[in-house]
């Protein structure tokens, strides 16, 4: 039997309906403070904010799933469409920790190369926080390591851990088995130093 971490399932994160909810009530609340400002600098600042609360909503509700992972690699969704990654060229998934304004905030970066193979790759930083995901980016990388190292696995052809070798596969080993036990211990008895 397998366990459970180690099932690759594809997995979806988007931003919670209530936050889109309240980023449409908030745009509206904006365009009618527009409509009421009496002079032109405040209505022209008033007016774009809602412009923007309005457009971060529409990426909220329009762009489900934001991001998305499965065994072939991730996407990332927008209002203009689907941007897709093999794990071939996602170099790094990390978490960045940072204060916003006083209050602790965490972001998931993924380093990804656009591009097919012999044309000169284009290098994207995709950043995604709490509020576009809908839960705690560290779950999220959390979760993309785990698709991405099943994938690495694959791609070598070693078996999935938890799953039985097959007659004819060879195991995996454990690192210090590949360099003779561990090196601080020195070299094995009856091997050359």
């Amino acid at each position: 039997m397998t366990d459970p971490e180690d099932v690759d399932e594809p997995a979806a994160w988007a931003a919670p309906w209530t936050a889109v909810a309240l980023g449409l009530v908030a745009a509206f609340g904006l365009g009618a403070w527009t409509v009421a400002a009496t002079d032109p600098p405040g209505r022209l600042l008033v007016g774009l904010a809602a412009l923007a609360v309005l457009g971060v909503t529409a990426v909220g509700a329009l762009a489900r799933p934001r991001l998305q992972v499965d065994d072939a690699g991730l996407a990332l969704r927008g209002l203009t469409g689907t941007r897709r990654w093999p794990w071939e060229q996602v170099d790094a998934v990390r978490v960045v920790r940072m204060r916003r304004l006083g209050v602790p905030a965490a972001y998931l970066e993924v380093e990804a190369r656009d591009g097919s193979p012999g044309a000169t790759p284009t290098d994207r930083l995709l950043v995604l926080g709490r509020l576009e995901l809908g839960t705690d980016p560290v779950d999220v990388a959390e979760s993309l390591q785990r698709h991405r190292a099943l994938a690495g696995r694959r791609a070598a052809g070693r078996p999935d851990p938890g799953r039985p070798a097959l007659q004819g596969e060879r195991p995996e080993r454990d690192e210090d088995d590949e360099h003779g036990g561990d090196p601080a211990d020195g070299p094995e008895p009856g091997r050359g130093t």
